[in-house]
C-alpha cells in the first residue's frame, strides 16, 4: 500500500513540499519538534529553523455545479487529490422560508418589519445557491494553498462553450467549420443525451449527429436541432422529422438547456475572478472539458472520475504523472439551524441546543465498529449516523455509544477515500505503457 502523503508548513507558517518520510515525521513529534496542524489532511508544522526550498504546484479545478474535482500536482507526481461535494440544499431552504414569511403575513404572529431597501442588487451578484458554490470552490482552492506552495491555478470552466454554439457567427467561419468547434458541439450532445440514442436508447453504439428537423424539410444546425442517433435509426428516419418519425418528445426535449451546464457558466466568471485577486492574474488560466478529455484518455490512461479530470487539468499537454492512491472528499455542511420557534402559529420555542449531551452535529464519530457523521436526532434520544462518503444513514445509536473522531471544521467534512488499482488511482499510467514512473524529488 503506498505511503499517504505528510503535509509539512514551516516555522513561518508558509508552507513547504510534502514528504513520505513518516519514520522522520514521527521523530520529530516525538521530540517536540514538530507539531500536528490538521489531522484531515495530515500536517505538521516545523518548531526548528529550515530551508525554505520548493517546488513549483499547479493546482487543477474540475468546476461543477454539484461535485468539484481538485488536484495538485509537481515534478510528475500528483500530491493531492480531492472531491468537493457542494451544497445543493439552499434553493429548497429558501422556498421553504419564504413560503413561512407569507403564512405570517396573514396572521397576527410575529414577524419583521417590512424592509425595501435590500431590493438593489450589487455588480456581480449571484443568487444564493450559486454564490455558495462559487465560495466553495475557492474555498477550496485556498485551502490548497495553505499547505502547499501552489504558483498555478488552472481552472475548468465547462465542456463546452454555449456563447459560440447558440451564435457560431460571432467567430468567423473559421471557428464554424472548424475541428475545434465541431469536438464542442459533440461533447454538448454528449451529454445533454446521456450518451446514447435518442429514439432507441442504444448505449455503447457509434453515434451520429442528427437533424430533428431536416435540413431539406427547412431544419438548421443550431444546437436545438440536433441530437444523437445510431446508425440504424438514422438510416430509417431518412427525411423525416422527429415527430413523423414517432418520437415527438424529442423536439421538446432538445430545446430544455442543461441545468449543470448553465449553473457552470455562470459561476465561471465569479469563481475566476476570485482566484485571480488571491493568485494574480498571470496565475490563473482557463482551459474547456475537450482539452481535459484528451489529455486524460490520450496521455494519461485513467477512467472519469472528478480527481481524474483534475489532475489533467493540472498537467500540460503531453506531461505524464503518477496518480496518487488517496483521494480527499470535502462535504459542505450548512452552519447551523438559526430557528427560534416552531409550531402551527409559532407559538413554541425550539428547545434543541447546539449541543446535545456534549454532541453536535456533522461531528465524525465512531460506533457499532463503523465510521460517520452525525445527521440529525430523533425523538427517542438516539442520533442518526451517516456514512461520510455517500451521506446515507447506516445507523442509529444512542450518545453513550459514541466515540469522538473530529469536529467539523473549515464548514466542510473531511474524509478520506482509498483507490483501487481498477479505479485507475493507484497505478501509474506510465508504467501501464512500460515507461518507468517518474522520480519524485520531493519524497
Amino acid at each position: 500500500m503506498e505511503q499517504s502523503i505528510i503535509y509539512v508548513l514551516a516555522i513561518s507558517g508558509k508552507p513547504l513540499m510534502p514528504t513520505r518520510r513518516r519514520n522522520k515525521v514521527w521523530y520529530w513529534l516525538r521530540c517536540g519538534l514538530a507539531k500536528v496542524v490538521s489531522r484531515e489532511p495530515f500536517t505538521i508544522q516545523l518548531r526548528f529553523e529550515t530551508t525554505e526550498y520548493r517546488q513549483p504546484v499547479t493546482v487543477g479545478v474540475d468546476t461543477g455545479s454539484k461535485t468539484v474535482g481538485m488536484a495538485a500536482t509537481t515534478n510528475g507526481a500528483v500530491v493531492y487529490q480531492a472531491e468537493v461535494h457542494l451544497r445543493t440544499d439552499i434553493t429548497d431552504k429558501l422556498t421553504q422560508r419564504r413560503q413561512y414569511r407569507r403564512t405570517r403575513r396573514s396572521r397576527n404572529t410575529r414577524y419583521r418589519a417590512a424592509r425595501f431597501a435590500n431590493r438593489r442588487k450589487p455588480a456581480g451578484w449571484l443568487p444564493p445557491s450559486l454564490r455558495s458554490k462559487a465560495e466553495a470552490t475557492v474555498k477550496a482552492v485556498h485551502f490548497v494553498a495553505r499547505v502547499l506552495p501552489v504558483c498555478q491555478v488552472n481552472v475548468e470552466v465547462g465542456s463546452f462553450d454555449t456563447q459560440k454554439m447558440q451564435r457560431p457567427e460571432i467567430s468567423g467561419l473559421e471557428y464554424q467549420q472548424g475541428e475545434l468547434q465541431g469536438y464542442l458541439l459533440r461533447e454538448y450532445l454528449l451529454e445533454k443525451w446521456q450518451r446514447h440514442c435518442a429514439y432507441c436508447g442504444a448505449k455503447e453504439v457509434p453515434l451520429e449527429v442528427e437533424h430533428i428537423v431536416p435540413r431539406s424539410r427547412g431544419g438548421s444546425n443550431r444546437v436545438s436541432n440536433l441530437t444523437l442517433a445510431c446508425k440504424p435509426c438514422n438510416v430509417r428516419k431518412e427525411k423525416l422529422t422527429a415527430a413523423e418519425f414517432g418520437y415527438p418528445k424529442i423536439q421538446a426535449q432538445a430545446r430544455v438547456p442543461l441545468k449543470d451546464a448553465a449553473h457552470v457558466s455562470t459561476l465561471k466568471t465569479a469563481v475566476v475572478q476570485r482566484l485571480q485577486a488571491i493568485f494574480g492574474t498571470d496565475q490563473v488560466d482557463v482551459t474547456y472539458g475537450y482539452e481535459t478529455k484528451y489529455k486524460r484518455i490520450q496521455v494519461l490512461g485513467l477512467p472519469k472520475s472528478h480527481t481524474n479530470d483534475a489532475v489533467a487539468i493540472a498537467c500540460v499537454m503531453g506531461e505524464v504523472v503518477e496518480p496518487c492512491a488517496v483521494a480527499h472528499q470535502l462535504r459542505c455542511v450548512p452552519r447551523g439551524n438559526y430557528q427560534l420557534f416552531n409550531g402551527k402559529h409559532s407559538e413554541h420555542k425550539v428547545w434543541a441546543p447546539r449541543k446535545v449531551k456534549g454532541w453536535k452535529l456533522h461531528e465524525q464519530v465512531a460506533a457499532k465498529g463503523q465510521v460517520g457523521y452525525i445527521g440529525g436526532r430523533r425523538l427517542k434520544g438516539s442520533f442518526v449516523l451517516k456514512d461520510l462518503i455517500t451521506g446515507k444513514t447506516i445507523l442509529e445509536v444512542v450518545p453513550s455509544k459514541l466515540r469522538r473522531i473530529a469536529r467539523c471544521t473549515h464548514g466542510w467534512i473531511a474524509a478520506t477515500m482509498q483507490f483501487t488499482e481498477q479505479e485507475g488511482g493507484a497505478s501509474s499510467p506510465g508504467s501501464s505503457r512500460g515507461v518507468p514512473a517518474p522520480q519524485n524529488s520531493w519524497k
